[in-house]
């Protein structure tokens, strides 16, 4: 990969069709690049070629013919680093991050290199550094900012003050419920003690009946008084009978007691179903808060392994979860043009 500067920042990097940090495109100036052993110029521009190429694999197994014959050649560990971090490019490794303080790769291409060269490496090393204190930052701030999206602010604003009042709203329906049912038991209670009273007028009346019964059938041994006599009992047990019946009846149909118990169940069937709908409404609620909280652990799952990613130097966790104009801006706090990036990376 060759060294090539800036004309527009003054900056090195590894040439590219964009400057990493200002974006630039023309002008760039070639570094003279080091010189490769002859016995393995060949596998060390393959390497290049199979990095570009995205054949990770086959370049880490070639890289290790160059090392054997070069191990202090810096360019070839840098290499590995992309090729075992799959990059293609400086932008993809400082997207996906790595650890620039235990990456053995990283270090050795550090170590064994010198001047502008050096710049390169170190300045990305420092550039992936930063933005990972950044990211992690960000993930903080950006997770209770997807929290507040839910409903659990707006519950927690009128949560007291709402359950206080479906409380008290069912412990008036409750309350009422009671009074109708007691009001319901105090008119059945005087419609059974009046039908009782008539109950009673039909019992005596047939009292009475068996005994004139009995009576008639001594009616051949009575006088025209006696049978007269009989006659005036008779009427009077029937007018009674038809009385009480009537009475019964009344109680039945037109007593004003039938027509305000009907009203009674009425406002009381009422009052459960008000009751019912007050009771699948704090279920609905119910359901509600158990969603939100549902999505609260979801959102603090995926932002706790974020940063735990993020601590390790893998970004591309922290990257999913943030909008592209906050990946944006944090990627240009640490001096990376965002031009200079690939959109399927952002």
């Amino acid at each position: 990969m060759k060294i090539v500067k800036c004309p527009k920042c003054g900056k090195y990097l590894h040439k590219a069709p964009r400057c990493l940090f200002c974006g630039n495109t023309i002008g760039f100036q070639e570094l003279p690049e080091e010189i490769i052993h002859k016995n393995i110029a060949t596998d060390y521009a393959h390497v290049n070629y199979l990095v570009e190429s995205k054949k990770f694999d086959e370049a880490m197994e070639l890289s290790y013919a160059v090392i054997e014959w070069m191990p202090d050649l810096a360019e070839i560990f840098w290499l590995r680093l992309l090729a075992k971090n799959k990059c293609v490019s400086d932008a993809e490794l400082i997207l996906k991050g790595f650890d620039s303080v235990q990456d053995s790769d990283y270090c050795n291409a550090l170590r064994f290199s010198k001047g502008e060269v050096r710049q390169v490496y170190s300045g990305i090393g420092d550039i992936v550094k930063l933005l990972r204190q950044s990211i992690k930052s960000e993930l903080a701030s950006h997770e209770i900012k997807k929290k507040s999206q839910t409903d659990i602010l707006i519950i927690k604003k009128t949560f007291q003050g709402d359950i206080e009042e479906r409380k008290n709203k069912l412990f008036g329906l409750w309350s009422d419920l009671e009074e109708i049912e007691q009001a319901l038991y105090a008119l059945e209670m005087d419609c059974r003690a009046l039908s009782r009273e008539h109950i009673i007028s039909l019992e005596q009346a047939a009292q009475d009946a068996s005994l004139l019964k009995n009576q008639v059938y001594k009616l051949d041994e009575c006088t025209a008084e006696s049978l007269n006599s009989y006659q005036v009992k008779i009427g009077t047990i029937l007018q009674q009978s038809e009385q009480a019946k009537a009475a019964l009846m009344d109680i039945k149909n037109q007593h004003p007691w039938v027509k305000e118990h009907k009203e009674l169940t009425t406002k009381r069937d009422k009052q459960v179903n008000l009751i019912a709908t007050e009771l699948k409404s704090l279920r609905d609620y119910e359901a509600t808060v158990n969603r939100t909280l549902t999505e609260i652990d979801r959102i603090e799952k995926s932002y706790k392994e974020a940063i735990i990613a993020a601590d390790k130097y893998d970004f591309s966790k922290a990257f999913g979860l943030l909008e592209s104009a906050i990946s944006n801006r944090l990627l240009q706090d640490v001096g990376v043009d965002v031009s200079s990036l690939s959109n399927r990376y952002i």
